[in-house]
């Protein structure tokens, strides 16, 4: 196995700077003390399938209500109780979204409304993207998604949507929580989650902890990781400060799946894995983020905030490259990455009254930097030592990647984007509010890669787009919300592993919808939304593991969504959702003739519906909860061409959770069960080969014991 590097980067000096600004911030007015508190403590659904208000779609806290866009939310009560595992499992949760080439199982890759990938910048950690691989663990507290052109308050983004993975935030009261799991396939989980004051002062801290060791479900491989996630806050009567810190060290099988013949799936062992054991991605992945809020007067505040994600990694592949009969041929290759992002941003939010009328205005400026780095790139040769036969697997003849490409390493893609947006919830009336806003952005590209004589220039370009917001909200009660909305997105497309560089990608979008509460536990959303994305580029895998792109020119997607969260009867809560999504591309300059062909991945009919019920005990027993349910994928193409589908498949899981009646301290003990009925599925392909089709775990168990005192 290549061994993980070191790049050198440059020192947070803002991380040090801010705690200064906080202690000389003076007395006049007191804050709010939801400024450290999580959403899941500040709003009112602690406990619940459902939350009432969220800080995505306007970077504060606002009522989804009064949103003129879809924000699904994932709360901690369903991380919870379903132990869910990683991002791309949360989505089962919420309408629309499915899942897309995960890299092997490194990252997070999830489709919004017809377009994504695992490399589309759409994931969010608290409001700052990340450049980590996958971004959901134990300091995750609740996931927001935000549906449609986002490039309003984030810059530049894919038409779809993104996600919000909202972290736990430092508590004023002392609380440590140990969890212990154990997990089917063997090994477990051992967490720690301690925050509470720091002696008389105004500061609260957090940490959070997790060492994670566990046999992965197929033949072979193991993953795990060590994770440790300090923070603090301070508070005082006019500012408020908060600086957190991510460090995680992790080891992953890297398991290209499965390869289709004749249109199916090969009638070979789902457990036997056709890669080598080295096959496996290590690394380091870090996170910061530091904000400084001072209130400047009853309506206005301000707020710097700077983040830092870096995730540093070394995979090693053993790369499907061509399938004769039973015999596989695979190409040893590998690399090493280091991918960053930096944000900063001023901002300033309002809650004004003028003439009468209420607004909810912010207005900011930002700077931000995507650095994608491949340093040394290992492309071996095609060799009969890579020959492999699938129908008895026989390991260790094809060594491990030690061949240097001159042309593919030292690979960079820079994207440094500076923006100034303005966004207003202007309440007309008691009914009435319209949003509006824009964004002023400019954007610099550069690309190049290659050693030595090999090198050679990429992308440098740049330019200034407007992205313009506008919508409507009508309440004609208390619990109905009807909106519209107009909105437009932009991304400047990366160079491929060739050099070559396209134009930037942008996206419309229309959508209406309803937001319905019967009660106030309960709610309904029902969107419809039509979204056109030209200069639309495909990712094309070659046999040695290269990716090339092509421009297909123009693609759309058309759908309903519809999501019912929250408690609908008392000890009952359900999540149910529904999504119809039709994909279609509209032109292709490369291909003429996959134009009306569905964009891969992509599934027509998404569908889930899971219950949960708290057993009528006597209290001496303690407390019983059950939940299952199902989620159903429809079939999707596996690739541009529409030459080959997977199969539409259905997974049902379930959990059972013991509160013992304890009094002095809360103790649980929690069984979970995964894909309940054992079925074999496909839910994703790289969206160009047949040689790589993502296979679903089989069951899986994990009992889990937590204590919090």
């Amino acid at each position: 196995m290549v061994k993980l590097f070191n790049r050198t980067h440059a020192s947070v000096l803002l991380c040090s700077a801010l705690p200064g600004l906080a202690m000389a911030a003076q007395t006049v007015t007191e804050l709010a003390p939801s400024v450290i508190q999580s959403t899941r403590d500040a709003a009112d659904g602690s406990g619940s399938y459902t939350l009432s208000e969220g800080s995505t779609a306007s970077k504060t806290s606002t009522q989804n209500r009064d949103e003129a866009q879809t924000v699904n939310m994932v709360t901690a009560q369903t991380l919870d109780d379903y132990q869910v595992k990683d991002l791309n499992d949360a989505m089962r949760f919420v309408s629309g979204v499915s899942q897309t080439n995960t890299l092997g199982g490194t990252k997070d890759a999830v489709i919004k409304r017809g377009f994504g990938s695992n490399d589309d910048n759409s994931i969010l950690r608290d409001g700052v993207r990340s450049a980590i691989g996958r971004n959901l663990g134990a300091t995750t507290d609740h996931v927001e998604v935000l549906k449609g052109p986002a490039s309003l308050m984030y810059g530049a983004l894919e038409p779809g949507g993104l996600i919000n993975v909202i972290s736990k935030q430092p508590q004023f009261t002392q609380s440590t929580t140990l969890t212990g799991s154990g997990y089917s396939e063997g090994g477990g989980t051992f967490g720690l989650d301690t925050t509470g004051p720091l002696g008389d002062t105004n500061l609260a801290y957090r940490l959070v902890a997790e060492r994670s060791h566990e046999d992965y479900w197929r033949n072979y491989g193991v993953d795990e990781h060590t994770l440790i996630a300090p923070s603090i806050a301070w508070v005082g009567d006019r500012a408020s400060f908060s600086l957190a810190y991510t460090y995680n060290d992790y080891a992953s099988p890297f398991d290209r799946g499965t390869v289709f013949a004749n249109g199916h799936p090969a009638d070979i062992s789902y457990r036997d894995r056709l890669d080598e054991r080295w096959a496996k991605t290590v690394g380091i992945s870090q996170s910061t983020t530091a904000k400084f809020e001072y209130q400047l007067n009853d309506a206005w505040r301000s707020r710097l905030t700077y983040g830092w994600t870096e995730d540093r990694y070394s995979l090693a592949i053993a790369q499907p490259s061509t399938l004769k009969g039973d015999t596989l041929r695979r190409i040893a290759n590998g690399g090493h990455y280091d991918y960053e992002s930096r944000y900063t941003a001023l901002d300033f939010i309002g809650d004004q009254q003028l003439f009468g009328q209420r607004h909810e205005i912010v207005v900011g400026v930002d700077n931000e930097s995507l650095d994608k780095y491949r340093g040394k790139t290992y492309r071996n040769a095609s060799s009969t030592a890579g020959n492999l036969n699938i129908q008895d697997p026989t390991y260790g003849n094809l060594a491990e990647p030690s061949t240097v490409s001159a042309v593919q390493s030292n690979a960079e893609n820079n994207l440094v984007t500076t923006s100034a947006y303005f966004k207003d919830n202007w309440h007309l009336n008691d009914r009435w509010i319209l949003v509006f806003g824009g964004r002023q952005e400019h954007w610099d590209q550069y690309s190049d890669q290659g050693l030595g004589s090999s090198y050679a220039p990429g992308a440098d370009s740049n330019g200034d787009k407007f992205l313009p917001f506008g919508g409507i909200v009508y309440q004609p009660t208390d619990n109905v919300a009807l909106y519209a909305n107009y909105s437009r997105s932009f991304v400047p497309n990366d160079a491929d592993d060739a050099g070559n560089s396209f134009k930037p990608t942008e996206g419309r979008s229309y959508e209406v919808g309803i937001k319905y509460s019967p009660v106030q536990a309960l709610n309904v959303n029902l969107a419809v939304y039509d979204i056109v994305k030209k200069n639309l580029v495909n990712s094309v895998l070659q046999s040695n593991g290269d990716s090339i792109d092509e421009a297909v020119g123009k693609a759309r997607s058309r759908g309903v969504e519809l999501d019912v969260t929250g408690e609908i009867a008392r000890n009952w809560s359900i999540i149910g959702t529904y999504a119809y999504d039709h994909t279609e591309v509209l032109k292709n300059e490369e291909s003429p003739e996959q134009e009306g062909n569905r964009l891969p991945n992509a599934p027509m009919h998404t569908a889930s519906l899971y219950l949960s019920h708290q057993l009528a005990l006597p209290a001496e027993t303690g407390k019983w909860h059950v939940g299952a349910g199902a989620r159903y994928v429809g079939e999707r193409p596996g690739d541009d061409a529409n030459s080959f589908w997977l199969d539409s498949y259905t997974t049902a899981d379930a959990f059972v959770r013991w509160d013992l009646p304890t009094h002095d301290y809360k103790t649980s003990l929690q069984l979970n069960i995964d894909n309940l009925f054992n079925k074999e599925y496909y839910p994703a392909t790289t969206g160009s080969s047949t040689l790589q089709v993502e296979e679903g775990a089989l069951r899986t168990a994990r009992l889990t014991a937590s204590v919090t005192f």
